[in-house]
């Protein structure tokens, strides 16, 4: 089956050589490139990268942070205009293995789930700081939710569903699109013999009453947004019990913090901002 792919890449403040070794991996794999920059302040040297491909790149700019679904919306948008059928979607510092393109489409002629069932192709995630697989397995089999790092998202679907939601600005805005994709009968598969290396956050790992916790020390401001999201996400599925569900989450997540990481005083005002707007949402 002969099918346009686009690959897109998220920007904000990247680190111009991981970007361009993120950039040589991909762009010969794909028929386009498009790059969304949120208000990156070393806009010209991207800029001067990119034009020194030979391949024509679309980039996409915004003079301030509008968000990754924002981002994600601009990448889709434009391939879809473009007669794409598929995208890839990336973070600036995710660096895709050769042939992840090839063998995304392998699965599509392979398998004998309709190509328009599928909402998102994803990889297993292999941590850089820990080395730990999400996954772990080499077959493919549906997931109820994957990270759009890696993920080869059907612009079809992305249409049909209304794209993502730009009021999450970051953080859960991935797990919100695979719930709407499955509530839509559009299914999220993990090909597991696909690898990604991927940042997740600054995690590290601790052992606390003979249980190992992960922690994935980010800032007061992802903070704000992990929890003011969750109770966005409660209050919009409507589901029973969602909210009581987002509270509990939050008192393990302070937990978390109060325990295991630094700059609690900070963190501990982002989580109790992150309720108070979240239940206003």
């Amino acid at each position: 089956m002969n099918r346009s792919i686009a690959a897109g890449i998220v920007m904000c403040n990247p680190d111009l050589n991981r970007l361009t070794n993120n950039i040589d991996a991909i762009i010969n794999q794909v028929d386009l490139l498009i790059l969304v920059d949120n208000g990156s302040k070393n806009i010209s040297e991207i800029k001067e990268l990119t034009a020194t491909y030979s391949k024509d790149i679309l980039l996409v700019e915004s003079e301030n942070n509008k968000g990754i679904a924002w981002a994600l919306n601009r990448i889709l948008e434009n391939a879809l205009n473009r007669g794409i059928n598929w995208v890839i979607t990336l973070d600036h510092d995710s660096v895709a293995p050769a042939n992840i393109i090839k063998d995304y489409c392998s699965f599509l002629d392979s398998t004998n789930i309709k190509e328009t069932s599928i909402g998102i192709l994803c990889p297993t995630i292999i941590d850089n700081n820990t080395g730990v697989l999400e996954g772990g397995y080499e077959d493919a089999r549906p997931v109820k939710r994957c990270i759009t790092s890696g993920a080869f998202t059907s612009c079809a679907c992305w249409k049909a569903i209304g794209g993502f939601d730009e009021k999450m600005f970051i953080d859960g805005v991935d797990f919100d699109y695979c719930d709407r994709l499955w509530l839509s009968d559009f299914k999220v598969i993990r090909v597991g013999s696909i690898k990604l290396s991927h940042e997740l956050g600054h995690m590290t790992t601790h052992r606390f009453l003979f249980k190992t916790v992960k922690v994935q020390n980010h800032g007061p401001k992802r903070k704000y947004y992990i929890v003011r999201n969750r109770f966005y996400l409660a209050r919009k599925r409507h589901t029973p019990f969602s909210v009581l569900y987002a509270f509990c989450f939050t008192i393990k997540f302070s937990a978390t913090i109060i325990l295991f990481e630094k700059d609690k005083g900070k963190k501990m005002k982002a989580v109790l901002r992150g309720v108070r707007d979240g239940l206003k949402m």
